[in-house]
């Protein structure tokens, strides 16, 4: 019980400091800066283990106090009750997969329609889909919803503001003062459905059973090329998807506003200039492009001589432009492409987490290779919270996501 209370505590304490970071940027009405950012996405990540590890511990105890489970000696393979690590799970499940062990997650796969797999538990889970704001751009940023317990697949509705003709950037709500004793007003709310149904994604990567054989090699290799292909995919369709059988990308959406570039093939100061001050301003905005600008980029001066963007080499190529971090995105346009660069808020960016993830291990298509195929799914949707740019009360228009277009014609 002592190791239970003491993880609660750890928790806690957890989530009272990401309470405070976020109180304090609120009372100085401003963003989290890049190494708050940073700070806060690491809290997030371990207070995501603690969760996961007190889960299991709570069922470890019931297991205990119920008297079920098989006792198992101390030179049996399968004494312990959990994987040591995902590599262990990985090789376990392609050699031995009757192990006892495996028989809930091969359960909770089939429950999720699932057939032929295993259920990664969340301790392992996490590892896989552990991004930072430098290793991937949207998921570290949105809002994510995570999968329910019963039901982790079904599609979601909830209400989008409605930013269309007629109404203002709070979807139609009005605000009044009222005196004392006066009837409070009705007002007129103006809301679209947001509907949100994980699809599923799919990877896999080969490797030799030579390689498999070691369960600490696999759980090195594997679950970085994982984690890697995985924060990759994802932004590519968080930001450029087409919501068909995939989520619809935040650059691909109506809520986009294009800048139209002043000269064909470059991005010069003006344009700059100009995508920011299209910018829905006062939440945390985040360059990110392609490295193909970088040449442009790294000489482009102001209208005084100075230098715009001065990046930390030593620090992966970060910097700041125009005051907000930038990242470069494999998966960006390349330089004078539409959208080659685009400025984005993904706190106006919704992600729904389905079931998942899950791994399927077979030998069978390259058994005279001696190698295995191991494939990972998992189900995900994600979509702009908004359906349009937003129109402030004097009328101008902006947006939480803004790109450099083509020239204007």
């Amino acid at each position: 019980m002592k190791n239970l209370i003491e993880l609660r505590k750890k928790l806690a304490a957890k989530k009272d400091e990401m309470r405070s970071m976020i109180e304090a940027a609120q009372g100085e009405k401003r963003g989290f800066t890049d190494e708050e950012e940073t700070k806060f996405t690491g809290l997030e990540a371990e207070a995501r283990d603690l969760e996961s590890e007190i889960k299991l511990e709570e069922r470890s105890q019931a297991l205990a106090m119920s008297g079920g489970g098989t006792k198992r000696t101390p030179d049996d393979p399968q004494h312990e009750s959990e994987f040591r690590s995902f590599g262990e799970m990985v090789k376990t499940y392609r050699e031995n997969p009757h192990d006892e062990r495996l028989k809930e997650y091969r359960e909770l796969a089939m429950k999720n329609n699932t057939s032929g797999g295993i259920f990664v538990p969340p301790q392992f889970s996490a590892q896989l889909f552990e991004v930072t704001p430098e290793s991937a751009i949207v998921r570290p940023r949105a809002l994510v919803i995570p999968a329910g317990e019963d039901t982790p697949d079904a599609s979601m509705t909830f209400p989008a503001l409605d930013q269309g003709a007629g109404s203002n950037m709070y979807g139609g709500v009005e605000v009044n003062w009222i005196g004392e004793g006066d009837e409070k007003p009705e007002t007129n709310a103006k809301f679209k459905d947001l509907n949100l149904t994980p699809h599923e994604v799919a990877g896999h990567i080969v490797v030799t059973d030579k390689l498999l054989r070691n369960s600490s090699a696999i759980n090195t290799i594997v679950t970085r090329l994982f984690r890697g292909a995985i924060a990759a995919a994802e932004d590519d369709a968080f930001l450029y998807g087409n919501g068909t059988a995939k989520p619809l990308g935040a650059i691909s959406s109506p809520a986009t506003v294009t800048v139209a570039r002043k000269t064909a093939g470059t991005i010069t100061y003006a344009d700059i200039v100009g995508m920011l001050a299209k910018a829905k301003l006062g939440g945390n905005l985040v360059w990110a492009g392609s490295q193909s600008i970088l040449p442009q980029l790294l000489t482009m001066k102001d209208d005084a001589g100075n230098l715009i963007f001065q990046p930390n080499i030593a620090d992966k190529m970060t910097g700041t432009l125009l005051g907000y971090p930038i990242r470069f995105s494999e998966n960006s346009p390349i330089l004078g492409e539409d959208g080659d660069l685009v400025l984005t808020d993904f706190g106006y960016y919704v992600i729904k987490d389905g079931a998942g993830i899950f791994i399927q291990a077979s030998e069978h298509p390259l058994f005279k290779q001696n190698k295995t195929i191991i494939k990972a799914f998992w189900n995900v949707d994600g979509k702009p919270w908004l359906n349009g740019p937003l129109t402030l009360k004097n009328g101008y228009e902006v947006s939480p996501f803004v790109k450099l277009g083509i020239p204007a014609p």
